[in-house]
């Protein structure tokens, strides 16, 4: 019998998690008011797909690069913004905080890469000059 390895395991934790984010992020949207219109069926497909493979990646790729290079900062930086998101639609501070969440995920997971990103170079250097602190998976 052989064992799932290491990359396989980090793999399946950032989809189970990204397949969670999608369904969690997803029913709590469309249960406080946000919908779809068109008549078009190809827009609608379109619009439905792009959300829903957008909330996917928000929820996986942060967990793939905690997973794989143990960089916290992207999974922190995406519940932030999760639960500033949470905060703008419970104390109305934006007009439509969910319909934005489910357009705008491009630049929202760009913002969590890019911390991880920082943090990536931090720890390089760090690794470089004291020897520790360095990139490496988790388990």
């Amino acid at each position: 019998m052989r064992l799932p390895s290491i990359e396989t395991t980090h793999s399946s934790v950032a989809v189970v998690g990204g397949v969670l984010y999608a369904i969690g992020v997803l029913s709590w949207v469309f249960t406080n008011g946000v919908r779809f219109s068109s008549q078009d069926p190809a827009t609608l497909t379109f619009g439905i797909g792009y959300a829903a493979v957008g909330m996917f990646l928000t929820g996986a790729v942060p967990l793939f690069l905690c997973g794989r290079l143990s960089l916290g900062t992207p999974v922190l930086v995406t519940l932030w913004l999760l639960g500033n998101t949470v905060f703008e639609w419970l104390y109305g501070a934006h007009l439509h905080p969910l319909s934005s969440y489910l357009t705008v995920w491009p630049l929202l997971l760009g913002v969590a890469v890019g911390a991880g990103v920082v943090e990536a170079a931090v720890r390089i250097g760090l690794s470089r000059s004291v020897g520790r602190f360095g990139l490496r998976p988790l388990g």
